[in-house]
């Protein structure tokens, strides 16, 4: 089990992205100059994440793949890896290899939003009635996931990872508060700030100064971090709840304000200053952050343990046992339907996903990507399953993190998600901070009106009715 050799390449793998030297297939038809031909051979391009890990992931299981020989019409298949483009994003590369005619077959890194842009293009499969994509379904435990994933009731993605968005919590603070374990609804989160008022002598000997760490709650331009501090605790609040279904704005005006005064309940007590990593500080200066598992390698660098140091709780509902729905910083695989492709590149494509991810190979490739990239493969049974006993035992963090992933949301399935979330941070979110700046900690402003003004700029912004 290579885990631990592994996981201290994440933090750099995550941040640094690697230049492709190469785009589209080894002809004008993306395939080998023999497909078409009995007894040649199917070259089937598969793009990957621009991130070294993943390539060398990818390149490993097609590898794998090709000594298998398999056929297609009497034609082997070889899975040709290679890194998408990123001038100036991934998507862009997608857009301009379907533009030039050098699409893939297939491509990792896909997320919900760039998933309906492309649909809605039609240069995407939609796998929903496919038999082979429903049994990788079952197989990965994956039924209630994959409702979150549709779009207008269809399946164009096959997730691979999510790394699901919670909170992290100074377990020294917390203890210093009074609490044994990381509160889980929004009244016990509200107990938890009022006493943080009220403790900050004790929370000062110990070295935290303010309650929550968040530098761009009123920065438009970085609106992808509404994923994060407005959506994961919307998804929990509202069960779940879409934002976007097709053209309509259907996000519920009551669980947007509670979400937007989870945010609120910090009150004056925010960092809005950047900081290194306030996590590997000997004594973090913060009570709780929203994280995912990005930084695991960079904490156990520093020495830091799980549970005595920090713990991950769950986005907090509104009534006690209601599920822990969750935003999902998640991406998956998709298959083009471009005309370079041909008829064989694509079932050649199939054949490859259809092994990685079979019954038999599932459990062992989702244990693979574990090893080689610490975020958590998209299945039900992380926790129970057998082959991933030894990766959870050793790593709690993990553990803790897993039993959220089938609670995870995907984007807004639109094309228009900046635009969206732009609009918010500056109608809502950004002015709402103004009133939050003079609120004492537990005492959250009211957000209604600034919500009731975000929607009608959210339709607005996205083309919304």
């Amino acid at each position: 089990m290579n885990f631990k050799k592994t996981t201290a390449l994440f933090l750099a793998a995550a941040m640094t992205a690697t230049a492709l030297t190469a785009c589209g297939g080894s002809d004008t038809n993306g395939g080998s100059a023999d497909n078409g031909s009995a007894g040649g051979t199917i070259t089937v391009d598969f793009w990957t994440a621009p991130q070294q890990v993943q390539y060398n992931f990818w390149e490993t299981k097609a590898k794998a793949f090709n000594e298998t020989k398999t056929e297609v019409n009497g034609q082997v298949v070889e899975v040709k890896v290679q890194q998408m483009p990123e001038s100036p994003s991934s998507e862009a590369g997608i857009q301009n290899a379907i533009a030039t005619g050098t699409a893939p077959a297939v491509s990792e890194n896909i997320n919900r939003g760039f998933a309906a842009t492309l649909a809605a293009s039609d240069v995407v499969y939609d796998l929903s009635a496919e038999e082979w994509f429903n049994d990788v379904v079952d197989a990965r435990q994956m039924g209630d996931t994959m409702a979150n994933w549709a779009i207008d009731g269809k399946q164009y993605v096959l997730p691979v990872y999510v790394n699901p968005m919670v909170w992290q919590w100074n377990v020294p603070a917390l203890k210093a508060l009074g609490y044994d374990k990381a509160p889980e609804t929004i009244a016990e989160f509200t107990e938890v700030m009022k006493a943080f008022s009220e403790k900050k002598d004790a929370l000062a000997e110990i070295g935290v100064t303010h309650s929550f760490y968040r530098p761009s709650l009123t920065r438009p331009d970085q609106y992808w971090d509404r994923w994060y501090d407005f959506m994961m605790p919307y998804d929990a609040i509202s069960q779940g709840k879409s934002i976007v279904e097709g053209t309509k704005l259907t996000m519920d005006k009551d669980s947007a304000v509670k979400a937007m005064e989870v945010i609120g309940t910090f009150g004056n007590t925010i960092q809005q200053g950047e900081l290194s990593s306030v996590w590997i500080e000997e004594k973090p200066s913060v009570l709780v952050t929203i994280n995912a598992p990005w930084e695991i390698s960079l904490y156990k660098e520093n020495n830091k343990v799980y549970g005595e140091d920090y713990v991950y709780g769950p986005a907090f509902v509104e009534n006690e046992g209601d599920a822990p729905y969750n935003f999902g910083d998640s991406k998956g695989l998709t298959f083009y339907k471009t005309e370079n492709i041909s008829e064989d590149e694509h079932a050649g494509a199939v054949e490859f996903v259809k092994w990685v991810y079979n019954k038999d190979n599932s459990a062992q490739t989702d244990l693979d990507w574990l090893n080689a990239t610490t975020m958590l493969p998209v299945r039900g049974d992380l926790n129970e399953n057998e082959a991933f006993k030894a990766v959870m035992e050793e790593y709690p963090e993990l553990s803790a993190l897993a039993q959220w992933v089938p609670y995870s949301m995907p984007g807004l399935a639109t094309d228009k998600d900046a635009d969206i979330w732009t609009a918010f941070t500056e109608t809502a979110m950004a002015p709402y901070m103004n009133d939050v700046a003079n609120a004492e900690a537990g005492n959250a402003p009211d957000a209604t009106a600034y919500v009731e003004a975000a929607m009608e700029a959210m339709k607005s912004a996205g083309g919304l009715e």
